[in-house]
């Protein structure tokens, strides 16, 4: 069992994870109780067409549309930005002095009127877990733990922020990798 809140923490998919969503995952994590765990895929953008075409039939600004991200497979109906300090607004949650979560629709009005935040990520959907599901998970090995390192996430590249967190754990990745988890 985890004795600690993962809130503001990251997991990491292992690389024997290859799992069609969860393959090279990194998961912010957002929520962290005894009713479950939330957070949202931060390395795995929805290109700009995609974006566009099939999840909306309004049309957003490039600035928005550059920055659509699928956040997990759970309430694709929803949405949420991961933004950085320079907005807040009255539901605005604070996940660390630098980074904060808004999921009401000013923000995208804001957004579109130059008036939001600076940096953010929109996320279609969430990643969420049941009550102990993530632990065991972690248990059986499907997923690494590491505290978010500061403007890790709007300052590595998508493309590299798995292999960055791996080489940073430590881990010397290859092609020959163990493809099963569990525990030893």
């Amino acid at each position: 069992m985890i004795n600690q809140t993962l809130k503001n923490h990251l997991i990491i998919a292992m690389p024997h994870l290859n799992d069609t969503i969860f393959s090279k995952s990194v998961i912010l994590i957002n929520e962290f109780n005894d009713k479950g765990t939330m957070g949202f895929i931060i390395n795995k953008p929805i290109s700009k067409d995609i974006s566009s075409s099939i999840l909306f039939s309004k049309q957003f600004n490039d600035k928005i549309k550059n920055n659509i991200y699928f956040g997990g497979p759970v309430d694709l109906n929803s949405c949420f930005i991961l933004h950085n300090n320079t907005y807040q607004n009255c539901d605005s949650e604070l996940i660390t002095s630098n980074l904060y979560l808004t999921s009401n629709k000013k923000i995208i009005q804001d957004i579109e009127n130059k008036k939001g935040p600076k940096i953010f990520q929109l996320q279609i959907g969430y990643s969420g877990w049941e009550k102990q599901q993530l632990e065991k998970e972690i248990k059986n090995g499907d997923w690494l733990i590491l505290e978010n390192p500061k403007d890790f996430i709007f300052r590595i590249p998508n493309e590299k922020k798995w292999s960055y967190l791996i080489n940073k754990l430590g881990i010397n990745y290859n092609n020959d990798w163990l493809s099963t988890g569990g525990q030893a």
